[in-house]
């Protein structure tokens, strides 16, 4: 069998095939195109890694008989790289070998390839339902919310996008990693249940992002075991994921209600432009969270950072900022104003220095959470101790009660015992009082307590790359988990064949 391929349309779609492209499986089927054409000369290009499934459809092809072929990813993507693209490449194949032919300095060469068995390639899920049409808004605020959602391996309902479908007037795309959430409503989807769409490379490919208009269906499950299949389909690629077993979270109830904010403030273009420009040269970008502080002051904007171990502040004031409400100072991450004022969210929203902040226009919000900040304790100068006069009645009652001695006491016994001294030393308290009233001295209380909470983000941070690399750990034991799974039913149906043959008489 042969199949005629053009080398331009090869050249489009090898990138996206390359996203989804499982080159470290020990199965040859998971790191190869599946190359397909019917009689009527349709012709397919098809990838999987188990949990997804990516096909590009060619433009054109001749009719012909119907052809099966895999072919390995590695070395045919790197044969299509040199080949000129007004030119094309003829796959020729059968049981035992496969032969890649194509032209080289004005001639024709040909190159052989591993031959895999086109029946080892995993079965495409099937979907019955009819897609519904999405429009460039929903690409806008998919993406949006993807650049929102967590890559903690270990919390996989943050790991990507929901759609949900939970008010039937205004459906949502929502994305957080817990730290800030991204929410678009004003879509009218049919869909019956709340859809997780995973953060695949795929998705962000631009070849599948300008390719046309994109349509949406999902395929419920058989039982509950099976959690169904999400398509997304456009003009010449059709993407095929797993619906995560997960439950969307209850993120509305992290969502200021309306009316709650003290401050607003409205951004102009140019000032929009002027933070977009500035936010990420200012001093601490690479601190951890990257602060900066917004302070309003007689309803005018500046932002002011410095470095982790400066204690040098840069200041610069913000025009064209229309600002209501009281005076305040706010430190947050500099990358949620960032990502606001780049998707156009210019009207900005606060309670107070803890609560979260609201960036929002036309449907789209994004609420983040604000960074909590101590203050720097001012050094403590300790007065010196001034005698205090006793009272008469205080004089009476010393005269009275046996004074005490403050050195050790040595005591004695009859005969052969030793001297015995005490000595022991009454326990220090933690926190050391002042010698003149008893005040708890705030400086070393504060500086204590900041050592503290800087002790426990180490031990966050810590404790994050421990998850993350258990989370790793896990996807590696879930993919051997397919490919056994894969190689037993493999180690079936040679036995079966095997059985088939015993059975055979001569």
């Amino acid at each position: 069998m042969e199949i005629q391929l053009p080398v331009s349309e090869l050249k489009t779609a090898l990138p996206g095939l390359a996203k989804i492209i499982n080159k470290s499986s020990c199965l040859p089927a998971l790191h190869s195109i599946r190359v397909t054409r019917s009689q009527g000369g349709s012709i397919q290009l098809q990838v999987t890694d188990l949990d997804s499934f990516a096909a590009y459809q060619f433009n054109d092809g001749k009719a012909g008989k119907s052809a099966d072929l895999l072919v390995p990813f590695g070395p045919f993507s790197k044969t299509i790289k040199g080949c000129a693209a007004d030119h094309h490449i003829v796959l020729i194949g059968d049981d035992i070998r496969l032969t890649l032919r194509y032209p080289l300095a004005g001639r024709h060469v040909e190159q052989a390839l591993e031959a895999i068995d086109p029946t080892e390639f995993p079965p495409e899920p099937v979907i019955k339902t009819g897609p519904t049409e999405l429009d460039d808004s929903f690409k806008d605020a998919l993406h949006n919310a993807f650049e929102c959602c967590s890559e903690d391996s270990s919390r996989i309902a943050l790991q990507g996008a929901w759609i949900d479908v939970d008010d039937p007037k205004a459906h949502y795309v929502m994305g957080t990693d817990g730290r800030h959430l991204f929410s678009a409503n004003s879509f009218n989807l049919d869909l019956e249940e709340s859809l997780l769409i995973p953060n695949a490379k795929f998705l962000h490919w631009a070849g599948f992002i300008e390719d046309g208009q994109w349509k949406l269906a999902f395929q419920p499950g058989k039982d509950k075991e099976d959690k169904g299949w999400l398509q997304l389909q456009s003009d010449r690629w059709t993407f095929i994921t797993r619906n995560p077993d997960q439950k969307i979270p209850n993120w509305r109830q992290v969502v200021p209600a309306s009316g709650f904010a003290k401050v607003t403030m409205t951004f102009s273009e140019k000032a929009s432009k002027f933070l977009i420009d500035v936010l990420p040269k200012l001093p601490g970008k690479d601190d951890l969270n990257s602060p900066v502080t917004l302070d309003i002051t007689g309803r005018k904007l500046s932002v002011r950072a410095k470095d982790r171990n400066s204690e040098h502040q840069t200041s610069i004031p913000v025009e064209d900022v229309q600002i209501v409400g009281a005076d305040m100072a706010i430190t947050v991450n500099r990358e949620f104003p960032l990502k606001a004022l780049n998707w156009g969210l210019t009207v900005m929203e606060m309670t107070d220095e803890l609560s979260p902040m609201v960036f929002s226009s036309a449907g789209k919000k994004l609420i983040a959470t604000p960074l909590r900040t101590e203050p720097t304790p001012a050094p403590q100068v300790e007065q010196p101790q001034q005698p205090q006069p006793e009272s008469p009645e205080s004089q009476r009652k010393e005269e009275t009660m046996p004074r005490k001695s403050t050195t050790p006491t040595a005591t004695t016994t009859p005969a052969t015992a030793s001297p015995t001294v005490e000595s022991n030393p009454e326990p220090q308290p933690a926190i050391r009082t002042s010698p003149t009233n008893g005040e708890v001295k705030l400086g070393e209380i504060k500086s204590s307590v900041r050592s503290v909470i800087d002790q426990i983000d180490s031990i966050k941070e810590s404790l994050k790359t421990v998850v993350r690399q258990f989370g790793d750990v896990v996807d590696a034991l879930r993919q051997l988990e397919k490919e056994k799974k894969t190689n037993d039913k493999e180690v079936e149906g040679v036995r079966e064949k095997l059985r088939a043959i015993q059975s055979v008489s001569i």
